[in-house]
């Protein structure tokens, strides 16, 4: 492949992989405050967001198949349409029973574009810059999430414009797919998604995936309920969570840089280690605005860069059909976790209160770094223990 062909491919990849991260930042909101609006029962309106994420673990099955029949391009433009006919269709039937089968559909057509991506940034990427590489494009990901919250700021949720405006963002994403043609390459070799099998190749990866959805959506989705049990009001609550993402953006280009120079096993402990500080401190400096902001700062940094890390690692070790494989297994613990998450840290939360969350988050960090230390040491004692996998 051509350096041009590479930076097309990229850009193709990048423009569609954020219109996920568009589609999960506007609608998880949006339809959360409509449904609230409509006076839809608290638990109705979480179990129908559910749904959305309650999709991903349906993925697994299939998706592995489907990318090996149609590639990669083709499975980003069907998930790329039946995201914008999925979404076009809920102002169209505005009620939460409807909704329930579009969101699992929504739910299930982006993951299965944001899989693809991610297989196809990994065949892109250059082994000496693929840290870099991959941080390049979770910057524009962890990006698309905040359109969602800006267009509703500015759109509000008493009309349907909100989702017409993301409607035309995300289709213009989609053609950017034309730019990537010609840059992917054959899937070859056994495609399947062989969990147990990847659980014994490649353990660390497969707890990493695990553990990031834990500790991930134990923080984010109870964050700003958090802030304010803490005293906060809600100005001051949502800089928490801005913190974090901003975080998250802005810790992508050292982390990958690490991950182009040191082992990446170790790079993802160093990150755990400094997301364990931070949950430890945060209920310690909530009531300072400059304290909070550097400390979730550093805690999105952190928590954030782990799964470029990990699908890093991913690209260095596998190939063909084995990168489709464990990258379809990885995403199908990743949503496990942050599927757990929210009734674990909430469920903290009301036994011992508030900071019941960050502590819950700190104590899987620290079993995620013991387990990444076990692995370090294993390495040294046999060195060949991380070696490349070609995947098949």
């Amino acid at each position: 492949m051509t350096p041009r062909q590479r930076r097309r491919g990229l850009m193709a990849c990048i423009a569609a992989t954020v219109t996920v991260t568009v589609t999960m930042g506007l609608t998880m909101p949006f339809l959360g405050i409509w449904l609230e609006n409509q006076g839809v029962p608290i638990w109705l309106n979480g179990l129908n967001a559910a749904v959305q994420m309650m999709a991903i673990l349906f993925l697994v099955p299939v998706a592995p198949g489907i990318i090996k029949r149609q590639g990669l391009l083709r499975v980003i433009a069907i998930g790329g349409a039946g995201m914008l006919i999925t979404i076009a269709l809920l102002p169209v039937f505005p009620n939460v029973w409807i909704w329930f089968p579009l969101r699992f559909l929504l739910g299930f057509f982006s993951e299965m574009l944001f899989t693809a991506g991610d297989i196809w940034l990994n065949q892109l990427a250059e082994e000496k810059r693929r840290g870099r590489t991959l941080a390049t494009a979770a910057v524009f990901q962890h990006g698309g999430f905040a359109v969602g919250p800006l267009a509703i700021g500015f759109l509000g949720t008493d009309s349907w414009l909100a989702i017409y405006v993301g409607l035309a963002v995300i289709a213009a994403g989609l053609t950017f797919l034309i730019a990537g043609r010609g840059t992917t390459l054959a899937i070859t070799g056994d495609h399947r998604a062989r969990l147990l099998h990847f659980i014994r190749a490649a353990p660390v990866l497969m707890v990493a995936a695990f553990m990031f959805g834990l500790i991930d959506e134990s923080v984010l989705a109870l964050l700003v309920v958090y802030g304010m049990r803490k005293g906060l009001d809600e100005a001051a609550a949502g800089l928490l969570l801005a913190s974090f993402i901003g975080g998250a953006v802005l810790g992508q280009f050292p982390v990958g840089w690490l991950a182009d120079r040191i082992d990446r096993t170790k790079v993802i402990a160093g990150c755990i280690a400094v997301a364990l500080v931070t949950l430890l401190v945060l209920p310690f400096v909530t009531g300072n605005p400059l304290l909070s902001v550097v400390v979730m700062g550093l805690m999105g940094a952190s928590i954030g860069s782990t799964y470029t890390v990990a699908l890093a690692m991913m690209g260095e070790r596998f190939r063909g059909g084995g990168l489709v494989g464990i990258t379809t297994c990885f995403m199908f613990l990743w949503a496990s976790g942050s599927f757990i998450a929210p009734a674990l840290s909430g469920g903290a939360m009301a036994l011992v209160g508030p900071d019941g969350m960050p502590f819950v988050a700190a104590f899987l960090s620290a079993l995620f770094l013991a387990i990444l230390v076990r692995e370090i040491r294993g390495a040294r004692k046999a060195p060949g223990a991380l070696a490349r996998d070609a995947g098949s």
